[in-house]
């Protein structure tokens, strides 16, 4: 459908859109800064994607450096606790072999101690710990007074951390790994065994509570340690699962947020294309008023004449689009003016689309088209300025007319919605619109032909929408095109 305006505002409107694109059009660039310089959209900036790209990269690193170190904060602390458990269950069955057997006095090298024995039940306890391969008994002075290794009797170890933490009376679990020549007493472990829990279990009198002691333990429960790398892995799956979908859900978030912006990017320059045609309007319409006024007073003065009645309606038709212009004219003073209408303002639809057929009856005539108007009972208002809603209808229609160059059907009809709206609909048997076009026919300066304005279905739009409605086109599965205008409705 072609986009049509008031003949006496083409000249302007056509300048301001020219010095529009001038001033979009970007200019040859020097230097390696003209694609910044030259871009006109979010979506068509480097500095943009560069944006993009560090942010997602640095929340990226942010995300999964972070997963990382909980996960191995929390694998590591379900490790601790799990080796604690096993070593305080055989602390508890230590110390009362001890105190069954009254051994304690074995560890501290007293005289009257028990015979070795009489300790021989006790260390044979110790020996059949399960998963156990290696148990060393020191005395309280820190040498070793039986080994599993008989290798390792009578030796003792300098800076030895673990059995000085087990005398202060501290329980100290640690998972290792088998490092030939790492510790002393790791000498001659027996092969096959890769990882392996170590620690020192206190050995207490029963009464006091006193530490005569120490037993160290060194095990290789095969169930437990798959159970630690079993922990470990799943640690590290669900924080890489956290992870992922933390960092997909920001992604997501960020491409909503960036169309989001870049749909508020182009309503601001739709906003600053009209603004343009809003400044050229208002500029000219003060300097159309009077020649307006004056042809109007002359075409009254020629009606006292007496002149031919065919005559007398040509001036009769030169009148009323006198007054059509000035009403255009007043209309887009309100625009310039950024006045939002009063929330009063009635317009009665039938009357409204009656005056617009009215405005075109010669046209359609001369070019063999048939109007049919349609709608439904009583007569519908709409809070709409009856005005500016004749404006809009009479850009659409006007585009349907001059689409419909061999004659057609333009329909227009009307009806009321569920939710308290007003629909009307306006159709022709034109064409059509090259698909390409219809997204593009509702932006400023866009137009279907070469001799169109591009502005009348943006103000059209851009007024419906500020009356609370919306303004709709779309290609007919037959042939033509079909508009449609949503208003609320008053009651």
């Amino acid at each position: 459908m072609p986009q049509n305006g008031p003949p006496g505002l083409r000249s302007m409107i056509c300048a301001a859109r020219e010095m529009w694109f001038a001033v979009q059009r970007p200019k040859p660039a020097e230097d390696g800064m003209s694609l910044l310089i030259g871009a006109t959209s979010l979506r068509d900036s480097p500095h943009h994607l560069r944006m993009l790209t560090i942010f997602f990269v640095i929340s990226f690193l942010a995300i999964f450096s972070t997963a990382a170190i909980l996960s191995t904060a929390l694998s590591r602390y379900i490790i601790h606790q799990m080796m604690m458990r096993d070593a305080m269950v055989s602390t508890e069955f230590l110390n009362s072999i001890v105190h069954v057997e009254q051994a304690a006095p074995y560890f501290m090298g007293i005289t009257d101690a028990p015979t070795p024995p009489d300790v021989q039940e006790f260390v044979s306890h110790v020996s059949r710990l399960p998963d156990v391969f290696r148990a060393n008994v020191y005395a309280f002075d820190g040498h070793i007074l039986w080994s599993s290794d008989p290798q390792m009797v009578g030796k003792r170890f300098e800076d030895n951390e673990e059995l000085e933490h087990a005398m202060d009376g501290r329980l100290e679990p640690e998972l290792s790994v088998v490092s030939r020549g790492d510790k002393d007493e790791h000498v001659g472990f027996p092969d096959g065994v890769d990882r392996f829990i170590e620690y020192y279990i206190p050995i207490r009198r029963e009464i006091t509570g006193e530490i005569v002691g120490a037993v160290e333990v060194y095990k290789a429960p095969e169930s437990l340690l798959a159970s630690m790398t079993e922990i470990r892995k799943l640690a590290w799956l669900g924080a890489l699962a956290a992870g992922c979908a933390l960092f997909g859900g920001l992604a997501v978030v960020v491409a909503y947020a960036s169309r989001v912006l870049q749909r508020q990017e182009a309503r601001i320059v739709e906003t600053e294309r009209l603004a343009v045609v809003g400044e050229m309007a208002s500029a000219v319409a003060h300097g159309l008023r009077n020649p307006l006024a004056a042809i109007r007073s002359c075409a009254e003065l020629t009606m006292e004449d007496d002149i031919p009645d065919h005559s007398r309606d040509a001036i009769r038709d030169i009148t009323n689009q006198v007054d059509r212009l000035e009403s255009w004219i007043r209309a887009f003073l309100i625009r310039s003016r950024n006045d939002p209408g009063s929330l009063s303002d009635q317009a009665q639809i039938d009357q409204v689309i009656q005056r617009c057929l009215e405005n075109f009856e010669p046209q359609m005539r001369k070019r063999g088209i048939v109007s049919v108007m349609s709608g439904g009972r009583g007569h519908p208002i709409a809070l709409a300025q009856p005005s500016e809603l004749e404006q809009v209808l009479n850009s659409i229609i006007s585009n349907s007319i001059e689409a419909m160059q061999k004659g057609g059907k333009l329909g227009i009809g009307w009806s009321s919605r569920p939710d308290g709206k007003i629909a009307i609909t306006i159709t022709d048997t034109g064409p059509g619109i090259p698909p390409d076009m219809v997204g593009r026919l509702f932006k400023p300066f866009e137009t279907g032909k070469a001799a169109g304005l591009g502005v009348g279905l943006a103000l059209g739009r851009r007024i419906v929408e500020r009356m609370g409605g919306s303004l709709d086109l779309k290609n007919r599965p037959s042939e033509g095109v079909e508009v449609t205008l949503i208003l609320p409705g008053h009651g």
